[in-house]
């Protein structure tokens, strides 16, 4: 075999043309993936492209970057007939999913390049073939997660609420290959909060507020009476909490806190305010912070980029604001259930029980809430002697007058 056909098959085995002794840096791309691959792969201070050249220029080998693109892409796509997809002329070619060249591709994916050369170069370097995602026939594990959650919230608000465990689910097939058991969904949160990082430690300096609305004539100053109700006391179902179970719903600002508890109407009210301070560090499960799915190009988080997906869904759908109608307490089931589960059977890695859940507010974007698994026993005088047994102090009681509604 003679040298030039040997280097051109080396070429075609690879998947791309080489670009010898040219460079780019990071500067030259605002795609974190990709910006993170020429970090830790870094071979040169120079790039061909933006010209600069420095100590603090971070740059790498063009065909070394064209390597991890096609490693990249082929994580989650595949070629047409490597991925069964039935070919028919007579139909206009590959049937059943959308099926890309390369350059159509990467123009769909976006490598998120600030000079159109090297987008060029990249494109022209990559042996143009066909692209579909992979598996097309199937759901994809966000997919199916997803669709577990809606199927088991669909359950177990209209089928079987108290022994959902054990009954058994009509619209579930065993044998469909990416479809999952709806009970299944809790232990695959589960799993998920600890792959991902959910867990979060309040310290005890932490502030939470609490709000009771009450009739402008009402004074509330104390713990028991700002802080979370006895049971007999907690008649009404709310997001985490079914009627009769007693936890402490607060915010971190007093505006959050209120706008979570205040419905407005046409009669005056005043917000009373009571802030707590935590007796003890306490472990939560932090749903406020949607993190960005990670990017195809990222090596080292591609992996989690399902997980992501369904947990940035999930969490939408869990804090989405519902109406209090005579319907509320089912709708509120799902998410009291997923709240039970976290309360009182998972635990973090390192075996600890979670003390409450940090979740967006639906009420005041951008904010968070956050429910702590405390009764009203839980809730004590900052002056109370050892805190046996306590959770939240009372530290300070505000009061904030509210403007009456007119619609």
């Amino acid at each position: 075999m003679g040298i030039a056909k040997r280097f051109m098959e080396e070429q075609q085995s690879k998947g791309y043309s080489s670009k010898e002794d040219i460079t780019v840096c990071k500067n030259c791309f605002d795609e974190y993936g990709i910006e993170r691959f020429i970090e830790d792969h870094q071979t040169h201070n120079t790039c061909s492209y933006c010209r600069e050249s420095g100590a603090e220029v971070v740059a790498c080998e063009l065909d070394a970057l064209i390597e991890h693109i096609l490693e990249s892409i082929s994580y989650e796509w595949g070629h047409p007939a490597n991925e069964c997809l039935p070919y028919e002329s007579r139909e206009g070619g590959w049937q059943f999913a959308d099926v890309y060249n390369t350059w159509e591709l990467l123009d769909e994916i976006d490598i998120g390049n600030k000079d159109g050369q090297i987008y060029e170069d990249i494109c022209s370097s990559i042996y143009n073939q066909e692209w579909c995602q992979k598996n097309p026939f199937s759901l994809k594990q966000n997919e199916t997660l997803m669709d577990g959650w809606h199927k088991f919230s669909d359950f177990v608000c209209n089928t079987a609420r108290y022994v959902f465990f054990k009954a058994e689910n009509s619209s579930y097939d065993e044998n469909q290959h990416d479809e999952m058991n709806p009970v299944d969904i809790l232990d695959a949160l589960g799993s998920i909060f600890n792959k991902i990082g959910m867990v979060k430690k309040l310290s005890n300096s932490t502030l939470i507020k609490r709000v009771r609305i009450v009739n402008p004539e009402v004074e509330l100053s104390s713990a028991k009476e700002l802080g979370s109700p006895p049971n007999e006391f907690a008649r009404m179902a709310n997001r985490m909490s079914p009627a009769g179970i007693s936890m402490f719903y607060g915010a971190f600002d007093v505006e959050t806190a209120i706008k979570e508890t205040y419905e407005p109407d046409q009669r005056r009210k005043k917000a009373i305010c009571g802030t707590f301070k935590l007796t003890r560090d306490l472990i939560v499960i932090d749903l406020s912070k949607k993190s960005s799915i990670p990017s195809l190009f990222d090596e080292h988080e591609r992996h989690l980029r399902d997980e992501m997906s369904f947990l940035s869904d999930f969490i939408s759908d869990f804090t989405k604001p519902i109406e209090r109608t005579d319907r509320a307490h089912v709708d509120y089931v799902p998410t009291q259930i997923v709240t039970e589960y976290i309360r009182h059977i998972f635990k973090t890695a390192d075996g600890r029980n979670i003390d409450g859940v940090i979740y967006p507010s639906s009420k005041n974007k951008r904010k968070c809430a956050i429910v702590i698994f405390a009764d009203s026993e839980s809730c004590v005088e900052l002056t109370h002697e050892g805190y046996s047994g306590a959770i939240l102090a009372l530290v300070d009681v505000e009061e904030h007058e509210l403007v009456a509604f007119s619609e």
